[in-house]
C-alpha cells in the first residue's frame, strides 16, 4: 500500500489503564507513520505495551490524569500534519476508512472535521450524529444517513480534522473532563464558519466503554463525569437558570433512587446514581467563575432540522 497519503496525517489516541487494548490498537495503527499516544498516567503498563506493540509510535506520559480534552490538546499541539485523526484506543478503522474520510474534507472546504458511520457488535449501528445537545430529540429511530451530511454533533470516538480549524477555535474546553466535549467542539467550530460532517460512506468499529479497564471505580468516575459535564455545557449553552434546574432536579431524584436500587440489588443503577447525586452536589457548592454569570446564553447556528435529512453544502 503506498502510504504516502497518510504522510499529511497524525493519528492521535489518548491512552488510560488501557493495556488490554493496546495490541489490537497497534493493529490499527500499524499502517499509519505519523502516530501519537498520549497516555494519562495508566497504572497497569500501558506505556510499556504501546512501546512493545507499536515502536513507531511517539509517546506522550502525562503524570496524572487530566481528561480527555487536556490530553488532546496537549499532544495536538506536537502535531505538524495538516490532518489529525483524534481515535478512542477501543476504535478501529481501516486504511480505506480513512481515505474516504480525507477525501470528504478535499471535497468539502468549508468542513473542519468529519467523522465515519461508527458500528458496535453484531453491525449495529452507533448514533454517530444528532442535533445539538439542547434541541428537542429525535422521535425517529437512528438510522445510518445515505449520504454526507452536516450534523450539530458527531461522535468523539473518531474523528478526522484539519489540524488549523482545531487549533482555530482553541481545542477542546478543557473544562469537560469526560463526556460533551465533543458536544462543545462541534457547536465552536460551527460557529467559527466550519462545518462538522458525518461519511457514512467511512466505517469504523467502536468497542464503546472499553477505553478503560472496567471497575467500580472506573464506572464511578464516568458517572459522576458525566453528570458535571451535563451540568457545565446546559449552563454554557443555555444559562445559569437552566444549569441550577438541571441539579436540583439530579439531587432530588438521587436520594430515592439510591435507596430503591441498594434494595433491588442492582450495582450498576445505584453506581450511577450515587456518582450523579455527588456530582450535582459538588456542582452546585463549586465556587468556579468559569461557571458563573460569565457564559452567555449561546444561539444556535444550525437550522432546527433532522440531520438524516440535511446534505452536506457543496
Amino acid at each position: 500500500m503506498d502510504s504516502s497519503p497518510f504522510e499529511q496525517l497524525t493519528i492521535v489516541c489518548v491512552t488510560y489503564q488501557s493495556h488490554a487494548l493496546i495490541e489490537s490498537l497497534a493493529a490499527t495503527l500499524r499502517p499509519f507513520p505519523h502516530v501519537l499516544v498520549i497516555d494519562n498516567a495508566s497504572q497497569d503498563g500501558t506505556v510499556s505495551a504501546v512501546r512493545k506493540w507499536l515502536p513507531h509510535a511517539r509517546i506522550i506520559e502525562r503524570t496524572d490524569n487530566g481528561g480527555f480534552g487536556k490530553a488532546n490538546n496537549e499532544a495536538m499541539a506536537q502535531v505538524r500534519t495538516p490532518l489529525a485523526l483524534l481515535l478512542n484506543p477501543d476504535c478501529d478503522i481501516k486504511p480505506d476508512g480513512l481515505l474516504t474520510l480525507m477525501d470528504t474534507l478535499r471535497r468539502y472546504p468549508s468542513a473542519g472535521i468529519v467523522a465515519p458511520q461508527s458500528w458496535r457488535a453484531g453491525q449495529k449501528p452507533q448514533k454517530c450524529f444528532r442535533p445539538a445537545f439542547y434541541e428537542p430529540p429525535l422521535k425517529t429511530p437512528y438510522r445510518v444517513a445515505d449520504a454526507t451530511c452536516s450534523a450539530q454533533w458527531l461522535h468523539g470516538c473518531c474523528l478526522l480534522m484539519r489540524t488549523d480549524a482545531f487549533r482555530h477555535v482553541g481545542g477542546f474546553d478543557e473544562r469537560f473532563f469526560l463526556f460533551y466535549e465533543d458536544d462543545d467542539l462541534c457547536l465552536r467550530l460551527q460557529k467559527a464558519g466550519f462545518e462538522c460532517l458525518l461519511e457514512p460512506a467511512a466505517n469504523a468499529w467502536h468497542a464503546g466503554g472499553t477505553s478503560s479497564a472496567p471497575s467500580l471505580k472506573v464506572r464511578f468516575t464516568r458517572s459522576f463525569h458525566y453528570a458535571r459535564s451535563r451540568h457545565l455545557a446546559i449552563r454554557k449553552y443555555l444559562g445559569s437558570g437552566a444549569g441550577w434546574r438541571y441539579l436540583i432536579k439530579i439531587m432530588l431524584a438521587a436520594v430515592p433512587l439510591v435507596l430503591v436500587y441498594a434494595l433491588l440489588f442492582q450495582r450498576r443503577h445505584f453506581i450511577k446514581w450515587v456518582a450523579w447525586g455527588c456530582s450535582a452536589t459538588a456542582s452546585a457548592l463549586a465556587r468556579d467563575p468559569a461557571l458563573g454569570h460569565g457564559f452567555v446564553k449561546a444561539t444556535p447556528e444550525s437550522p432546527r432540522v433532522a440531520p438524516q435529512t440535511r446534505s452536506a453544502r457543496t
